[in-house]
């Protein structure tokens, strides 16, 4: 329910569409660019949800149901190192995952993490789908600074314009 009130939690929206542009604002076409958004908890852990890739045209669109699915696989990681995803800050932070990044999330799903994490069936057929998405990441051909915006409810859909360079 949408409320012209302030609220102290997060209000996931129903969906959030960003787009990749370069510094004269045209569309910056590059697919699989990963990002992560960052959720801050106000006890215990926080939320990194993600990866969520770009299409062919540089656009990234995250439904609910998609950061649900990855607060799931959060809480089966374990459990009682998070409280729920809704009592989160409404305050988050949208970034794209560094190179490093990517080839750690690769290495943790490859030796640690070797199944899919519940919730995470939901956004990928099996594990090698999900390894192959961060082997095939274009965030070592790019440059962009996070983007921190405020997802209180006031609106249930949210469009970001994220200026990237590549290297």
């Amino acid at each position: 329910m949408l409320s012209n009130q302030r609220t102290d939690n997060i209000v996931l929206p129903e969906k959030v569409v960003l787009r990749l542009v370069t510094s004269d604002g045209s569309p910056l076409r590059m697919r699989n660019v990963l990002f992560t958004v960052r959720a801050f908890a106000k006890h215990k852990n926080d939320f990194n949800l993600g990866p969520f890739a770009t299409d062919e045209g540089g656009i990234v669109t995250i439904t609910k149901s998609d950061l649900l699915a990855e607060a799931a696989a959060h809480y089966d990681s374990g459990l009682m190192d998070y409280q729920g995803v809704e009592y989160c800050k409404p305050d988050v932070t949208i970034a794209p995952m560094t190179a490093d990044e990517t080839e750690k999330a690769l290495e943790a799903r490859t030796s640690v993490w070797t199944m899919l994490l519940k919730g995470e069936g939901e956004r990928w057929t099996s594990i090698d789908e999900l390894r192959r998405v961060y082997r095939e990441a274009a965030n070592r051909f790019i440059t962009a600074e996070p983007m921190n915006v405020r997802w209180d409810g006031k609106t249930p859909e949210y469009e970001y314009r994220l200026v990237a360079k590549i290297k």
